[in-house]
């Protein structure tokens, strides 16, 4: 192949490898709409308005785990809770300020819940013990015992 030829495919391989790779790859808090599916153990949302009761597709067997802010008050007050491994997982919020909920799981995930009631549900592929936190007032929630 000539010098030429060869610089001039290897420029086309390298752009094409670039390419590929950005319409495969995206940042993190990049939204896809038509990709409405969460990452394993993401937590994924459903909102409702203050006073109407939640819509969601709720398994039978999920875990339901009921977080009320109101207020000064706060609960559940680090209360160990159990489930089982793949597990749907159901926060069942009712706030009436915006809080931030983290679950120090493998992945970890975050919960970003408005004034009113909504659903935040995911599951746990890994067998352990997880810490489910509010943030601001800092305070555990739950104390989620995963097993298999």
């Amino acid at each position: 192949m000539r010098p030429a030829v060869r610089r001039c495919a290897t420029t086309a391989a390298t752009a094409l490898l670039v390419l590929s790779a950005a319409a495969c790859g995206g940042r993190a808090d990049d939204s896809d709409a038509s990709n409405p599916s969460p990452e394993p153990g993401a937590a994924s949302s459903s909102a409702s308005t203050p006073g109407e009761a939640p819509s969601s597709s709720i398994a039978s067997d999920a875990l339901v785990i009921e977080v009320t802010v109101a207020g000064d008050s706060v609960s559940p007050d680090a209360e160990r809770v159990e489930a089982t491994v793949g597990q749907q997982i159901v926060f069942r919020v009712s706030t009436d300020v915006p809080i931030e909920i983290h679950g120090h799981t493998n992945p970890e995930f975050t919960i970003e819940a408005q004034p009113g009631t909504s659903d935040h549900t995911t599951t746990i592929d890994q067998v352990g013990s997880y810490e489910i936190e509010l943030h601001d007032p800092d305070r555990l929630l739950v104390r989620l015992d995963v097993r298999s």
